[in-house]
């Protein structure tokens, strides 16, 4: 296929040329079909390199409460659901006022979870508990207690959500997600879930245990777009949901120090066993206690990578400046209220501090951390802009950053001999105005708007 005369992105602008595709790859020499691109911009596709496919297909098929501003709001909304049990998730204590209670879902006369934003928490009525066999009193599950009751859940309709968030990421130029899915889902589910992909995905696989690591066989390229090569790990969970682990009590709760998920031992072992399976240990680590253990670990084993780190102490740099990190630049404006009321004052930390990282040379990538978060690349670009990245800095975090963190080097530029992954733009897309009217993966159309 060859596009003619169209504007392609290279190095901060666009210069206008023909585009060559074979066998889904960028070539010098034109091919058939031939298309008139004339009046098109072309950018690379956006490579988000950590979110959560199925679970942004859950915030657009289950029932999404992040716009909602009121209890009242909330039970009014649930109350009209027509099906059961009621899944909903994107509420956050900020915007309603309050945390929704067992007693208070037990008006209703369904089974209901509700997800918290984070995705770290949740609130179940007492006939959801009943439903999977889990009690707790006040029916308030996190981090591994909220998995096992995800397990339980009846029709998971898991492909049905994986669709939902393909098409999220792809109709905004999203053409390579490095994801997360392995929630509440057996692996032989996932897998045939993730064969049938359009786009591409590097899947990062969970393990309660090195036992379970050592004995799964599956990683590897499971289709022509799919790569299984990292394993994931969690060390704390998330600020808002109070279980992010700190060294000093939350300023508000002034016996908590968060959830150690993972000690420095057990991680330890995972690194030196992804080592030996030669795949990519990706950690999530928000709290500063829980960057230092993480940072402890990494100094030895250089090339994994840190999701988050929104915390970090001055001392646990260096150890960490062989290491990836996944970060997400908005967080550090849709936390501000957290970082002020939450945060104890005196806490020897570096606050969101993905710009330094940057200009000290830290191997960073952008991502959305969808469904937290918009999955589109222009709300995490601006406000990345608004940190102090440039527009060109923040589409290279966006783009060829993501595909050198999964070992791709020949994939996030518009060059010969890459992987033809570009979407095309009616409108100059650097105005991060418009999505894309056409979008490509391996110079196969996959979403057309």
């Amino acid at each position: 296929m060859t596009l003619k005369n169209c504007l392609v992105y290279r190095d901060g602008n666009f210069v206008r040329m023909d585009l060559n595709i074979e066998k889904g790859v960028f070539v010098e020499r034109s091919s058939e079909p031939t298309i008139d691109g004339t009046g098109y911009y072309v950018m690379p596709g956006f490579v988000d390199s950590h979110a959560h496919v199925i679970g942004t297909g859950h915030k657009y098929g289950y029932v999404n409460l992040e716009n909602v501003h009121s209890i009242e709001e909330l039970l009014k909304i649930l109350s009209e659901q027509n099906h059961e049990p009621i899944i909903a998730g994107g509420w956050s204590e900020e915007k309603l006022g309050t945390r929704p209670t067992r007693q208070l879902l037990d008006r209703l006369e369904k089974p209901v979870l509700l997800v918290r934003r984070c995705g770290h928490v949740a609130v179940a009525n007492t006939s959801l508990m009943k439903l999977v066999g889990k009690w707790r009193e006040d029916g308030i599950f996190k981090e591994e207690e909220l998995e096992t009751l995800r397990k339980g859940l009846p029709s998971r309709e898991d492909e049905k959500f994986f669709k939902i968030g393909q098409e999220r990421f792809l109709m905004h130029g999203v053409t390579f997600v490095h994801s997360d899915d392995l929630h509440g889902l057996n692996w032989k589910s996932l897998k045939e879930i993730l064969q049938s992909s359009k786009m591409r995905i590097f899947e990062k696989v969970y393990f309660s245990s090195t036992t379970e690591l050592e004995n799964f066989d599956d990683f590897g390229q499971i289709s022509d777009r799919v790569i299984v090569k990292a394993v994931k790990l969690f060390v704390d969970g998330s600020v808002g949901g109070r279980t992010a682990w700190l060294s000093l009590p939350y300023a508000d709760d002034p016996s908590n120090l968060g959830m150690k998920l993972i000690d420095e031992v057990d991680l330890e072992k995972f690194a030196t066993l992804c080592e030996r399976k030669n795949v990519q240990l990706c950690v999530h680590a928000i709290g500063d206690e829980a960057v230092h253990t993480v940072a402890k670990v990494f100094r030895t084993h250089p090339n994994h990578r840190v999701i988050h780190a929104q915390l970090i102490r001055e001392e646990d740099l260096l150890p960490l400046k062989e290491s990836f990190f996944s970060i997400q630049p908005h967080f550090a404006f849709e936390d501000r209220h957290l970082i002020e009321s939450m945060l104890p004052k005196n806490l020897k930390a570096l606050r969101y501090p993905f710009l330094m990282l940057f200009q000290r040379g830290f191997k960073i990538a952008f991502s959305t951390d969808a469904p937290v978060s918009p999955e589109d690349p222009k709300y995490v670009i601006e406000s990345a802009m608004r940190l102090g990245f440039t527009k060109r800095q923040a589409i290279e975090l966006y783009t060829v950053a993501g595909a050198r963190m999964a070992g791709l080097n020949n994939l996030g530029e518009i060059k010969t001999n890459f992987l033809a992954d570009f979407c095309l733009y009616e409108k100059n897309p650097l105005d991060l105005g418009e999505d894309p009217v056409a979008v490509y993966v391996a110079g196969e159309l996959v979403h057309e708007k």
